[in-house]
């Protein structure tokens, strides 16, 4: 199969490289269109009234491989559109970080692989804990559940989001529901008296988790479907009342 790789992490990070191994040792013929530069937390935003600048490399084990100036959701559309069109599926990662709860909402990673949806490709996107360092296994799961999610297409605008504990050997893979993951934030001001501010935060563990981090803790691995439709139909519909 032809499957488009992409990430926010950029085109040299460890994860999308061992992604692609991954994938081209199974016999899929790989292209990649990645960020040339780090990208996390770009959300789903696109590059509007502002040249995008690809660049033909090498990375081994991918036919084709493009470093992109623009956002993950822009390496994917440029990729289907124009570079790669070929290709059959989008799978984006691994990403070095966790995209669990809410977090998805500003996820590069995730953005990249639903913009292959909504160019209406069968589309993945994997994680794994920041504080794992290896990336083969979580990406030799990514082709083990990426085969699952050919056999059982998705609905339409739906990705398939599997996120990766960090330890070696995993407790098993299940289903796991986003829920709101709180944490600890504040942004530091550079320096006293400064207008320029950095965001910091960690998890807080003392308030409740989201079901697939809690998981993810205990050793599991998760697999999420996310959906494009943000519709709340009943709230939506019940709106017929009120206007």
């Amino acid at each position: 199969m032809k499957i488009l790789i992409s990430n926010d992490d950029g085109i040299l990070a460890p994860g999308i490289a061992a992604l692609v191994k991954a994938f081209a040792d199974k016999g899929h013929e790989v292209f990649v269109c990645a960020p040339d530069s780090q990208r996390s937390a770009a959300s789903h935003s696109l590059t509007i009234g502002r040249r995008i600048t690809a660049k033909e490399t090498a990375l081994h084990g991918a036919a084709r491989a493009y470093a992109i100036s623009g956002t993950p959701a822009d390496c994917v559309k440029l990729g289907l559109t124009v570079l790669c069109p070929e290709a059959e599926a989008v799978v984006s990662g691994v990403n070095h970080g966790l995209n669990v709860g809410t977090d998805v909402l500003y996820s590069g990673t995730v953005a990249a692989a639903m913009e292959g949806a909504i160019c209406g490709r069968p589309a993945l996107a994997v994680s794994q804990m920041v504080a794992r360092k290896d990336y083969t296994r979580a990406a030799a799961l990514a082709v083990q559940v990426f085969e699952t999610m050919l056999a059982h297409p998705l609905e339409p605008l739906s990705v398939l989001s599997l996120n990766y504990p960090e330890c070696d050997e995993i407790r098993g893979l299940v289903t796991a529901k986003l829920e709101q993951l709180h944490y600890t934030e504040s942004y530091v001001p550079e320096a006293p008296g400064s207008m320029t501010y950095v965001l910091s935060g960690e998890v807080d563990a003392q308030r409740r988790q989201s079901d697939d981090y809690t998981k993810l803790t205990e050793g599991y691995a998760t697999v999420t479907v996310i959906r494009a439709d943000m519709t709340d139909c009943a709230a939506t519909d019940a709106w017929d009342a009120l206007i």
